[in-house]
């Protein structure tokens, strides 16, 4: 068994060795691309930051055995690479990709070297400044090798690198807080009237001003603690489910610590007799807290306000 194992090993010594020889000769070589992760990357764009990330790339070479020279690989941005893929998104009806900016992103260099005897070069760094993109659009950086001394270029020659546009998310209410300038802490009932019943996550609850006694006048504020900072771009509200005597105006603002706030909507309007969530695209930026100012009732004659349900949208 030892004799036949040994005989086993120098048998595929000898049928390895091709692969270990330097060559010359450009027969079935090829030189392509090479990333770990495969040729196409999603880079991670959000959450935004002011310093550069990074990825990196470089060539490989294929043949039977090594070569016996240094190749000098060179990269380009590849227009026609981005043009194909394009027809392709436009006859799926999808956007077409657009070219990273050229001030969102920077190279190494354009060149790299595969050593003799090696089969990899060195490698290429791209840096990318997520806040350069548009979160709103689809971006896409597909970088070639155009040249790899004599050698033949393989099908995989291109990393196409993209950034894709940010799908708004709900946020989760767990953990929030929720205050108001007033609340009804008798008049609707045990499981209604405070502002808690705004985020509570069920539309049939509702927070409403104090109006038992004393009918408190506008405006009224609820403020929403979400207790950590969330890059927000929208708020949709819900009215009360069962009544139409509701808020008709109101500014929206954020705060990063609830004393200094900043405006993200004046004067929008709300219909106390739509029972589908409002939806209020905001000024998108890092929010920890939301204040809403109701400042006009549904008639001339309401005083006291209340909201089903507030939802907040962002990345």
């Amino acid at each position: 068994m030892v004799v036949a194992g040994l005989a086993i090993m120098s048998a595929c010594s000898k049928l390895d060795a091709p692969y270990l020889d330097l060559t010359d000769s450009k027969e079935g070589a090829q030189v392509s691309i090479a990333r770990a992760a495969g040729n196409t990357l999603q880079l991670t764009v959000f959450p935004y930051a002011d310093e550069a990330r990074t990825l990196k790339f470089g060539a490989s070479f294929g043949a039977l055995g090594l070569p016996a020279q240094s190749i000098p690989v060179k990269f380009a941005i590849d227009s026609r690479a981005l043009d194909s893929l394009n027809n392709i998104r436009t006859t799926q009806g999808l956007m077409p990709y657009v070219l990273f900016p050229e001030d969102s992103y920077t190279l190494s260099s354009t060149e790299a070297i595969i050593p003799a005897g090696q089969v990899s070069s060195d490698l290429v760094t791209v840096s990318y400044y997520s806040k350069k993109f548009d979160p709103l659009t689809d971006y896409l950086l597909p970088i070639s090798i155009v040249k790899a001394g004599d050698y033949k270029l393989a099908t995989n020659k291109t990393i196409f690198i993209v950034a894709s546009k940010l799908t708004e998310k709900m946020i989760s209410k767990t953990g929030w807080t929720a205050e108001a300038s007033s609340e009804e802490l008798n008049g609707e009932g045990a499981s209604n009237g405070r502002a808690a019943q705004a985020i509570d996550g069920n539309v049939n609850t509702f927070w409403h001003s104090k109006w038992q006694n004393t009918e408190l006048p506008f405006p009224h504020t609820l403020t929403i603690d979400m207790k950590s900072s969330v890059y927000v771009t929208r708020v949709d509200l819900a009215a009360r489910q069962n009544a139409s005597n509701g808020f008709r105006k109101f500014n929206i603002e954020g705060s990063d610590d609830g004393s200094s706030w900043t405006s993200l909507g004046v004067d929008l309007m709300m219909d106390p007799l739509v029972k589908s969530y409002q939806s209020y695209p905001v000024s998108p930026g890092y929010r920890r807290y939301l204040r809403l100012t109701m400042t006009t009732g549904a008639t001339a004659t309401t005083k006291s306000t209340n909201l089903g349900e507030i939802s907040v949208y962002g990345y």
